[in-house]
């Protein structure tokens, strides 16, 4: 078969799957201090179809051609290839060196020397022979040489290959060639010890997570590792020197081994069948092709098996392109995939750049494939431990999903239950916390004084001003609201604006799943508050006054006389707003309302959470504390005293007022007996013992 029928994918094939280029020099010749020569340049070569023997092919001596001249690289054929080179020893001694052809797949390379116009044997060595039979023992194919003093000898080569032709001959001094051979060694130990690690390392990772991807990225770099072995004669001297007839068929079998395996990672890796049925299908058949074609080594000629797996590494090369260009960088997969494959195209050609002399040949340049295949490898590994990686965290996501709604519908039938607004949001409270693993928490509200405490947990009492100072600074854009993570949900309804607020000394939390738990946690929420909503205005209407939405007299005593029976310590505050009508007369009733609202908010924020408040009447106010201390209540009195002095009222942008109330007080010690009725008398009558004292005092 002509070699301009197959030169494309013998390209093609090389590119992926080649072993190394070998270095050239220019115009080399034997000198006194010779390291190594590439013979190449000064080979002649005779094309032997009719496969004559030694005696009928030195009567074709003339019809040699130089090797460079014919060029028969990539020629598949029953061919028989005769190299000659005449070295010329000019030095008074013998000299030693090593004639290296630097393609072991060769099936047979015979050594002659010519010698007295007659073709002596020297030695036969390639895959159709067992390695132990060679006299030197190394991976590529290597005679010793021996050049007598003075003396121009002249040498054949008798080629015979199964596969393409390709027969790369250096001269080597011996010294040199141990040199050269142990870096080499070096080198390619470090890139079968990596991709070996990487093998070992997925395997132990498929058999703990079972994954498929895993399976075929094992399989795909296991057989890219045993052909670039068997590129690199490796295979032949370690693992099957002894068996040369699969020597022979090894390299199309681990070709096409490859390329099966390496579309059935790709297939699944990249999950080609979401991005592409069409596609997806098309590499289904091919794989099917490529798996049957596995077993015709056993049975095809070595050639014809040799054409077949290049035709199926184009194939693979084909569908790879293709398979870039649909996917191209939709999914982290793909960016990791052509990443990878990008980094192997880039380091074949930096190396045939070097061999054309494009660029300089270094060490670098010359091993960039076997670089470019292992950071392929790496980032292959890498790729799939990130897709695995993602895998657990989304189903891990999933199961938290499922908890966090769970967890959510018992709050709710929960929360249904509940009629006061209060242990409702302490509800909501508890499951915010358990969903974010936060230490603390409060329910805030906002009315029109501002934003109040509903619910809290594990927040002291004393920080609470702190606490609602800060998410106000929060509000307005600032920064630093608490120490750690912070968590808000605000709340919104028909009359209702609240925010949950949790937060953890941790500094880094994952609240990933509150993208899912939040919309309906914050849903369910709002319709429980504004049922709650319809239904305390049904009970406002009844108990609460519609301007300070304080209890309502008749509610309050009614509150107050179930708790209260004069067994404990009591105490009742009556507090009255000093010369209020002079408010009304000189600003107009709204002023007095807005300033009956304003007295509500000081006293709410005196005895909030101390006691019940509750409006008596007018510009009067009721206040009862249980089991408190008189002097505790006594420092209340004060403290709303005080309150009132410093707080004014703004009655326009110019102006203030500032209210001043009096206060009467009485306590029921324990035991006393005392009825509600008489602890409000005599609060009374001290609340006017108050107003005739000059007012903004307590009378006790």
């Amino acid at each position: 078969m002509k070699k301009s029928a197959v030169l494309f994918l013998t390209l093609l094939l090389y590119v992926l799957f080649g072993p190394v280029i070998s270095a050239y020099a220019d115009n080399l010749v034997i000198p006194d201090t010779l390291q190594e020569m590439d013979l190449s340049n000064h080979m002649e070569v005779y094309l032997d179809h009719d496969r004559l023997n030694e005696a009928q092919i030195l009567d074709k001596r003339n019809q040699f051609v130089p090797l460079q001249e014919a060029n028969p690289s990539g020629d598949i054929s029953d061919t028989v290839y005769w190299l000659k080179v005449s070295l010329d020893n000019k030095i008074k001694r013998q000299q030693d060196f090593l004639l290296e052809i630097q393609k072991p797949h060769l099936s047979s390379v015979t050594l002659y020397t010519l010698k007295n116009d007659r073709l002596q044997k020297e030695e036969t060595i390639g895959y159709r022979y067992p390695f132990d039979k060679r006299n030197y023992k190394h991976r590529n194919l290597v005679f010793p040489l021996n050049l007598l003093p003075d003396v121009s000898t002249t040498y054949f080569l008798k080629i015979e290959t199964d596969s393409f032709f390709q027969a790369p001959v250096s001269l080597w001094n011996p010294i040199a060639f141990s040199e050269a051979n142990y870096m080499n060694q070096s080198i390619l130990g470090i890139f079968y010890g990596i991709m070996l690690a990487m093998i070992l390392y997925n395997a132990f990772l498929y058999l703990s997570l079972k994954e498929k991807s895993y399976l075929y990225y094992i399989l795909f770099v296991s057989g890219f590792t045993v052909m670039q072995a068997v590129w690199d004669g490796f295979a032949f001297q370690f693992l099957w020197g002894d068996f040369p007839w699969w020597a022979l068929r090894s390299n199309s079998f681990f070709i096409i081994w490859t390329s099966l395996f390496a579309l059935l990672f790709a297939k699944h890796f990249l999950q080609l069948k979401e991005h592409s049925s069409v596609l997806y299908k098309l590499v289904t058949v091919f794989q099917w092709v490529c798996g049957l074609s596995l077993i015709l080594p056993f049975f095809v000629s070595i050639g014809v098996m040799t054409m077949i797996g290049t035709v199926m590494a184009a194939g693979f090369v084909l569908f790879l392109i293709i398979i870039a260009v649909t996917v191209r960088l939709k999914t982290r997969e793909a960016r990791f995939y052509l990443t990878a494959w990008s980094l192997l195209f880039i380091g074949v050609l930096l190396n045939i750049l070097a061999a054309f002399q494009l660029l300089p040949l270094t060490d670098l340049t010359l091993y960039a494939p076997k670089v470019g295949i292992a950071f392929e490898v790496l980032v292959l590994s890498l790729g799939l431990a990130d897709r695995i990686k993602r895998t657990r965290k989304e189903k891990a996501y999933e199961t938290k999903k499922y908890y966090v709604h769970t967890l959510l519908q018992n709050a709710v039938q929960r929360m249904t239950e509940i009629d006061d607004f209060t242990p409702l949001s302490q509800e909501g409270l508890r499951c915010l916390m358990d969903i974010t693993h936060f230490e603390k928490g409060f329910y805030l509200t906002r009315d029109r004084t501002g934003w109040n405490v509903v619910s809290k947990v594990n927040v002291e009492a004393d920080l609470e001003d702190f606490y609602i100072d800060q998410y106000a600074s929060f509000q307005n854009g600032r920064s630093g609201i608490m120490d750690g993570s912070t968590f808000t949900v605000p709340i919104t309804s028909r009359s209702h604006t609240g925010c949950f607020i949790v937060w953890s000394s941790q500094e880094e939390v994952d609240l990933s799943i509150m993208e899912s738990f939040l919309p309906a946690f914050i849903e369910q929420f709002s319709a429980l508050v504004t049922q709650k909503e319809y239904l305390n205005e049904l009970r406002k209407s009844a108990m609460v006054d519609d301007l300070t939405d304080l209890l309502n007299r008749k509610y309050f005593l009614e509150k107050v006389s179930d708790i209260h029976n004069g067994a404990e310590q009591a105490s009742l505050l009556l507090i009255d707003i000093d010369h209020f009508k002079n408010i009304n007369d000189r600003y107009g009733h709204l002023i007095g309302d807005e300033a009956i609202v304003f007295a509500t908010g000081l006293i709410k924020k005196v005895f909030h959470e101390k006691g019940i408040i509750g409006r008596f009447g007018g510009e009067e106010f009721i206040v009862f504390l249980r089991n408190v201390e008189e002097h505790e209540a006594l420092e209340g009195a004060q403290s709303l005293l005080e309150v009132f002095r410093q707080e004014g009222m703004p009655v326009d942008d110019y102006t203030s007022i500032y209210l001043t109330v009096s206060i009467g007080f009485c306590i029921s010690q324990p035991n006393s007996c005392l009825t509600m009725d008489e602890m409000i008398q005599r609060a009374d009558e001290k609340l006017y013992l108050a107003k005739r004292n000059g007012r903004d005092q307590v009378a006790v």
